[in-house]
């Protein structure tokens, strides 16, 4: 039997000569490698090569980027969207890392869940949850006949989820405005649950401070009809021009309109926005609205909405609500719209509190909201509650 040797505590050999070096470079890299990198799942390109079927299957493209519907984990059993970034542009990079750099968005259910990306030399692709029904732009303006008509009352459950989102991403600390905010960028799940995606023009404000201060300067960017008019002439990004963006999409969903549209030029001799808020202002909200569902919509919801998105756009961003007191609205709104459909009686009182009579010839621009209170009084809460 052959004694184990022990080792000479004074030799200048170490017994685990390796340990300690290996222990501090395998922390290092972990360091120095953004933060995201550990949040996400990191995919290969052959394992994206896979799923997608070799890219063959493209559900969307834009300038910077395209979009393929993949199929991941074991027998592929959950479905996902990946965005290919262009990989000849320094700007698709950047664009890339607006998407990584903004971790602690993705814990909302109204905001679309980031699941993994890939870095491959000068390729990026990220991996994001399926929406299956698209985007609102998509349902808003197909020329699908097959497509289904999104009701009313769907578009106001659209509009209050994609509120939320946005109410959300204002609301943390650092906070975010999103920059970007469109139909397109508004998907739906299975079950029409809005979710905000699309975060490449997003900027991160360090400190909650008031409204007036939480902005940043930065080279204009968005999309031509839905970015603020104060943004483009001042180069200040602020959380209310995101709230003007969705006043467009407010309108956009009212009217299934662009609001670039050339005609509506041609026809009124102003531009779209300008025929929208002077058809608010006139009173003349019906000649706004989709055609194809005027017999679902409550008149007096019909005002309320017009008069919210009529706010939302305000060209003065210190006269624009916040998304919070928008997300209230709109739920309001939509407690009205379904008492109207189960001929349920609603109160006055309640309509007031959202979108107050204008005074003869005033303009809705010149009310402000009022703090409601719900009382027991003007619902019966028993009936209400009932399915």
């Amino acid at each position: 039997m052959v004694a184990s040797k022990s080792p000479d505590p004074y030799s200048a050999k170490h017994p685990f000569p390796n340990f300690f070096s290996f222990w501090r470079k395998a922390k290092k890299p972990n360091e120095d490698s953004p933060p995201w990198t550990r949040l996400y799942r990191s995919f290969t390109l052959k394992e994206l090569r896979l799923a997608t079927d070799n890219f063959g299957l493209n559900i969307g493209q834009d300038g910077h980027y395209s979009v393929y519907k993949g199929f991941i984990n074991g027998g592929f059993n959950e479905t996902v969207a990946i965005k290919m970034y262009d990989n000849n542009s320094l700007i698709s990079h950047g664009y890339f890392l607006s998407e990584m750099e903004l971790p602690w968005k993705r814990d909302h259910p109204n905001v679309l869940s980031l699941i993994g990306y890939c870095i491959q030399g000068s390729h990026r692709y990220t991996v994001f949850e399926y929406m299956p029904h698209g985007t609102l732009h998509g349902q808003l303006h197909s020329k699908n006949d097959s497509k289904t008509l999104l009701s009313w009352k769907k578009r106001l459950e659209i509009c209050i989820g994609a509120a939320r989102g946005i109410e959300f991403l204002h609301s943390g600390n650092p906070l975010i405005i999103h920059g970007d905010i469109k139909p397109s960028n508004i998907l739906l799940d299975n079950n029409w649950f809005a979710k905000i995606s699309d975060f490449d023009l997003s900027k991160m404000v360090p400190t909650r401070l008031s409204d007036s201060d939480s902005h940043v300067r930065t080279v204009i960017g968005g999309t031509l009809g839905y970015t603020d008019p104060e943004y483009i002439v001042s180069g200040l990004l602020t959380l209310k021009s995101d709230v003007y963006s969705f006043g467009v999409v407010l309108f956009v969903v009212l009217s299934a309109r662009k609001p670039m549209e050339r005609s509506i030029l041609e026809e009124q001799g102003i531009s779209v926005m300008q025929w929208w808020r002077q058809c608010v202002e006139d009173d003349k909200v019906g000649e706004i609205m989709d055609p194809r569902m005027k017999v679902e919509v409550a008149p007096d919801c019909l005002k309320a909405y017009a008069d919210i998105a009529y706010k939302c756009s305000n060209e003065r961003g210190s006269e624009r609500p916040s998304m919070a007191d928008v997300v209230k609205r709109l739920e309001l709104i939509l407690l009205f719209q379904e008492c109207f459909e189960a001929d349920l009686p609603f109160s006055p009182s309640w309509l007031a509190s959202i979108a107050p009579s204008p005074k003869k010839n005033e303009p809705l621009s010149g009310v402000e909201f009022q703090d409601s209170d719900i009382s027991v009084s003007d619902y019966d809460s028993e009936e209400l509650l009932r399915d």
